[in-house]
């Protein structure tokens, strides 16, 4: 996804290599059929995975956590927003994952976002807001190696943004 209004060279930096990481999990939603969305990888009676669509949402609504941590100078791991996956498909979920990513560059383009800071619960003291959202990037990271797991389960093949990230 393109950013073009993201003039500050820390946010440009952070965006650049989370789109990369974005893209890699997209291109992955994307490439797992609709009728391998509830697939869990662990459906037992003491524990169950998370299913695809799941996954998706989950990174959908830990997004808007960070964004409105942003907003609100301060990062709570709580939505009163979260996405009842149950209610979505594919398309949907891929449709609100893109408006999520054009909230995040939106967030990005503001000229003081180098100024802002964030209360966040892993420091005593507030972080920048970029420096903030590197902890987004990790998570998303996170989801990558789930992901792969989850097409070695599904026996899908490596898909192109996968090889070029990981090549």
């Amino acid at each position: 996804m393109n950013a073009p209004k993201i003039t500050d060279t820390i946010a440009i930096n952070f965006w650049n290599q989370f789109s990369l990481n974005r893209t890699v999990n997209r291109d992955f939603y994307k490439n797992v059929s609709e009728d391998k969305y509830d697939y869990r990888m662990v459906d037992t009676p003491k524990r169950k995975s998370n299913s695809v669509r799941e996954s998706l949402a989950h990174q959908i609504d830990v997004q808007k956590c960070y964004m409105d941590g942003i907003k609100t100078k301060v990062l709570r791991f709580v939505s009163k927003n979260s996405l009842d996956p149950k209610k979505f498909f594919k398309k949907e979920l891929l449709q609100k994952l893109d408006e999520t990513d054009k909230e995040l560059i939106v967030i990005l383009s503001d000229p003081e976002i180098s100024n802002k800071k964030v209360k966040v619960p892993w420091s005593k003291d507030p972080l920048s807001a970029v420096a903030t959202l590197w902890g987004l990037d990790s998570h998303e990271t996170l989801h990558t190696g789930w992901n792969i797991a989850i097409m070695d389960h599904l026996n899908m093949k490596r898909f192109s943004s996968l090889k070029e990230m990981w090549a």
